[in-house]
């Protein structure tokens, strides 16, 4: 048999595991055997006087008071040992914990303690660890609150009951219930989900219970009396004991399947544009081939030699011609507006003196003024130096759209006026009318391709996609147009371009 250990092979044996033995006589204040504790701090023999009071010194200020108090409770017969942990400062400054118990193994006649035995151990690693535990699980608690959505585990046992061991924060926002009533009933969320959903909820629990594969489901709640559209995925996992317990994770899509929807919504769309593009442009194209035909055939007929027509027949070719020039101006409008649809649009924008351009347009239209009776004005500074990066071609073909409709839309004995203006690295040219006007709530319509206004359409003939070519390709050399305008007094519309 082995014999039990010595007192001194036990002090022996806590030594080396890191705890000394201390004995305090009470009366003289004397302790005996600490030299361990000394020794972990960094202290020789010698240093520190071996009393209460000289340990008491080390001890740090906001841990003296704790101290005493667990040692008087002690001796009051509240605990069943003195029990303590505190800061002790080292030799180099720095600051250990230690972990101290004792008991009074002597007391005197009228119940003093006369003597008392303990042990003392540094602690400072332990507590480090723990306090380094404690900081990262702090952490991992802010981390579900920072998630959009619900984190949870979910548990269900053999007989059918179910369980919530854990529910995020986020509960709250996202179910509308609180954690911690989730936890204590697990049914409550059922009460939230849509009762036609209840079947295909708990159907897709148990198939991801027998197969053990990862649960998805998207469904719908009541929060704050409004429906929320969520979607849950979770993976399964069989615990030793019988159940199955999910991680998962539930959020919020509502906002995410509406985006879907209108995604897929302008898909379409975009779809049926292109082709609507497609479909116009080969019927364009398909149609300028057999109206040259008719064109060319009406011209030959018109200056006939041989057979030279009557005066009736000249009036009804010309008609032919007209109509016919007409119908190839609409169908190369229909071209531009496809290009500038699908970016199809050659632009070569060079420095333009704008000035000489503006009086080239003037001087088209002057004709066409005459006949609708209307007074058409170019106010320009007289030098050509005002500069514009455009192209010619094109910024020609917008200030003749735009110059043709104040003419066209306006009435006997009105004016159209051009002038120019210089602002911020940009030029302007505004055509200035006091014709029809237009009305306010018509404005945002204007530039539709194919819309056109009651009053235009009473007045005049056209396709209505004349406006959304001059915004197309004045968009195209990095300007904009302006409009402003009243029903009954006329319009100003604003060609801004970058200055070259």
């Amino acid at each position: 048999m082995s014999r039990p250990l010595g007192l001194d092979e036990l002090r022996a044996a806590l030594r080396s595991a890191g705890t000394g033995v201390w004995e305090w006589d009470i009366p003289a204040d004397q302790l005996h055997d600490a030299d361990l504790g000394y020794e972990q701090l960094g202290y020789a023999p010698g240093d520190i006087g071996l009393s209460q009071r000289a340990w008491d010194a080390l001890i740090h200020p906001e841990d003296l008071a704790g101290q005493e108090a667990a040692y008087q409770a002690y001796l009051r017969g509240e605990t069943p040992l003195f029990e303590c942990r505190y800061r002790v400062r080292a030799k180099d400054g720095s600051w250990h914990w230690f972990e101290e118990r004792g008991q009074v193994v002597q007391w005197s006649a009228d119940g003093q303690p006369l003597r008392m035995l303990g042990t003392q151990t540094d602690v400072t690693l332990q507590m480090s660890l723990r306090e380094a535990a404690a900081v990262a699980n702090q952490r991992l608690e802010q981390l579900p609150r920072h998630v959009p959505g619900v984190l949870f585990q979910f548990r269900r046992w053999p007989d059918g009951s179910a369980s919530f061991p854990y529910v995020s924060e986020r509960s709250r926002d996202v179910l509308g219930l609180a954690p911690d009533l989730l936890r204590a009933d697990s049914t409550q969320v059922m009460q939230v989900i849509e009762r036609s959903r209840w079947s295909e909820m708990l159907g897709s629990i148990d198939v991801s219970e027998r197969a053990l594969s990862p649960w998805r489901l998207d469904f719908a709640v009541q929060r704050d009396g409004q429906p929320r559209q969520l979607r849950g995925t979770a993976s399964p996992l069989r615990e030793p004991d019988g159940s199955t317990l999910w991680h998962g994770y539930i959020e919020d899509v509502t906002e995410l399947l509406a985006l879907e929807r209108a995604q897929r919504e302008t898909e379409a769309l975009q779809a049926a544009s292109r082709a609507k593009t497609e479909f116009l442009s080969r019927v364009s194209h398909e149609l300028r081939t057999p109206l040259n035909a008719v064109l060319g055939f009406a011209q030959l007929l018109e200056v006939d030699p041989q057979d030279p027509p009557s005066a009736g027949q000249r009036r009804r070719l010309q008609l032919i011609r007209e109509s016919g020039q007409h119908l190839l101006q609409m169908i190369g409008d229909l071209l531009d507006l496809t290009r500038a649809e699908v970016g199809g649009l050659t632009l070569q924008p060079v420095p333009l003196a704008l000035v000489p351009l503006v009086q080239e347009c003037v001087a088209m239209l002057q004709p066409t003024a005459a006949v609708e009776g209307v007074a058409l004005v170019a106010e320009l500074v007289p030098a050509g130096t005002l500069q514009v990066l455009a192209d010619p071609t094109r910024l020609r073909q917008v200030l003749l759209n735009l110059v043709g409709n104040a003419l066209k839309y306006n009435r006997p004995g009105g004016w159209v006026r051009l002038h120019l203006e210089t602002r911020s690295g940009q030029l302007a040219v505004h055509v200035r009318d006091n014709g029809l006007g237009i009305a306010a709530d018509e404005l945002p319509l204007l530039f539709d391709p194919f819309w056109r206004s009651a009053e235009t359409q009473q007045r005049r003939d056209g396709a209505g996609i004349g406006l959304a070519i001059a915004q197309s390709l004045v968009q195209a050399m990095g300007g904009r147009i302006e409009v402003q305008s009243t029903l009954g007094a006329g319009s100003v519309f604003s060609v801004w371009l970058p200055a070259a």
